[in-house]
């Protein structure tokens, strides 16, 4: 799903070398199912689909808020988004962050998070552009 998110994006917003930079072609499975061991994400399934996932860190970092593209537009994000607002709440977390990518950014700022930076990260040879992003609450 992470894959697909990813290599759908638009080639004007990230690079086919680029989304490869960033999460290559096959995806490494290995060091996902350890990933997914360490992180447990909370998921989004519709029907019998996985539609998205996302991650929050004890010191309320997002990570990987993801959407299937079978399935954006579809207010997936939000959901998974106000799941990580609850979760927030009950640890009586002050702040979320989040490293958004160019796709990801104008969502959050709807959300009410603000750009404390931009981030190049080098990959491969390319440079992939982010937003750190926060929000108090």
């Amino acid at each position: 799903m992470f894959h697909s998110s990813i290599h759908a994006i638009d080639t004007d917003i990230y690079s086919k070398a680029q989304q490869e930079a960033w999460c290559s072609t096959p995806p490494d499975y290995q060091k996902w199912l350890e990933r997914l061991n360490n992180t447990q994400p909370w998921m989004a399934i519709f029907g019998s689909s996985l539609a998205g996932f996302v991650e929050l860190g004890d010191d309320g970092y997002i990570d990987c808020l993801y959407v299937h593209p079978d399935f954006q537009k579809r207010g997936i994000a939000r959901k998974l988004y106000d799941h990580v607002l609850d979760l927030a709440h009950q640890k009586k977390l002050t702040q979320l962050s989040v490293d958004a990518s160019k796709v990801a950014m104008p969502i959050f700022k709807k959300w009410g998070f603000k750009i404390k930076r931009a981030n190049k990260i080098s990959r491969e040879n390319q440079v992939l552009i982010n937003y750190h992003m926060y929000k108090l609450l």
